[in-house]
């Protein structure tokens, strides 16, 4: 289904190739778009952009959906689902009253997933009138939180009076934890990618979607 809507909405381009860029008829307020890059790591991420009042200013509300039901190139365990969510406050600039050019963004991110994986837990049992501690393997859900916010610089173009292309680069910073250990298992903080990094991180991407 991810690789459905994503394949959906990389059509959108095509169709309105051939035109050269063209400024906006009238004042837009809405848009719709996807971040593709999300699909490499099991999610869709669908943006919803709003136009605040003033200057050429947006509110961007991202939530995102995950879904892992077998073994991942990425990472290693059995299932995973998830879901988050972006809120980027992002403001245009220059003179140009339409949503295109360069850009500033900043704000929140938040994102859940559980894990479902084998590990070893511990068990008490009794044996020649003494008490022990023993570890054994089973299915162990793991839930684990990330938070922490975003700063990008963007460039928006219009392909047409209705299609918009994104590219951004910034910088963010993560927050993880989870409800299984004090801190966060390290078996989930190995490098920027995995699910539970806590750090600093570079975030970069595309979008691509249709003004409304």
């Amino acid at each position: 289904m991810i690789r459905f809507f994503t394949f959906l909405l990389l059509l959108l381009p095509l169709i309105g190739s051939g035109q050269t860029e063209n400024p906006v008829s009238k004042e837009k307020t809405f848009a719709i778009g996807l971040v593709p890059q999300y699909a490499i790591t099991n999610g869709t991420r669908i943006d919803f952009d709003i136009r605040l009042p003033g200057k050429n200013q947006w509110l961007v509300v991202a939530p995102q959906f995950y879904l892992v039901t077998n073994n991942s190139n990425l990472w290693n365990f059995e299932e995973m689902t998830g879901v988050g969510l972006d809120l980027q406050h992002r403001f245009f600039l220059g003179e140009n009253n339409q949503p295109r050019g360069a850009y500033l963004a900043y704000g929140p991110v938040i994102q859940y997933r559980s894990v479902k994986d084998e590990g070893l837990t511990d068990y008490q049992f009794r044996e020649d009138n003494s008490d022990y501690i023993g570890l054994r393997e089973e299915m162990l859900q793991t839930g684990i939180w990330k938070m922490g916010g975003n700063l990008i610089f963007g460039y928006q173009a219009l392909a047409s009076k209705t299609y918009y292309f994104d590219f951004y680069l910034g910088t963010g910073i993560r927050f993880s934890f989870d409800n299984r250990s004090s801190g966060l298992h390290g078996y989930y903080n190995d490098w920027w990618g995995d699910l539970g990094y806590s750090g600093t991180l570079m975030v970069a991407g595309i979008r691509f979607g249709l003004l409304l």
